[in-house]
């Protein structure tokens, strides 16, 4: 018998969500971070106080902060794979709670 006839309903939806999401998206793990700061020309909006708002993407890797500027043409597609990252997690964890809760049960 195939294992996902044995999993409930949601677990059932979460490993299918989880099956499109990867299939069909682009995924990144990473944090947004948007920065205020001046570019220094003394004639610009920025030395007056109103800064330049600029977002980046910041992911730890073996103890090292990376961090790298998203180009404003690419904020939305970044901001979508972040959010499909965080959505893969999610599912991941249902389908896991699932699987340590039935550990001990006969196959």
């Amino acid at each position: 018998m195939p294992i996902k006839k044995t999993m409930p309903k949601p677990v059932r939806e979460a490993l299918s969500q989880l099956h499109l999401l990867i299939n069909n998206s682009r995924i990144i793990k990473g944090t947004l971070v948007y920065l205020r700061n001046t570019c220094g020309k003394s004639n610009c909006k920025c030395a007056k106080g109103e800064k330049h708002i600029s977002l980046y993407i910041k992911q730890n890797l073996k103890g090292e902060t990376k961090i790298t500027l998203i180009p404003k043409s690419r904020w939305q597609d970044v901001k979508q794979m972040v959010d499909n990252y965080k959505k893969a997690v999610q599912l991941l964890n249902t389908v896991s709670d699932f699987e340590w809760r039935h550990l001990k049960d006969k196959p």
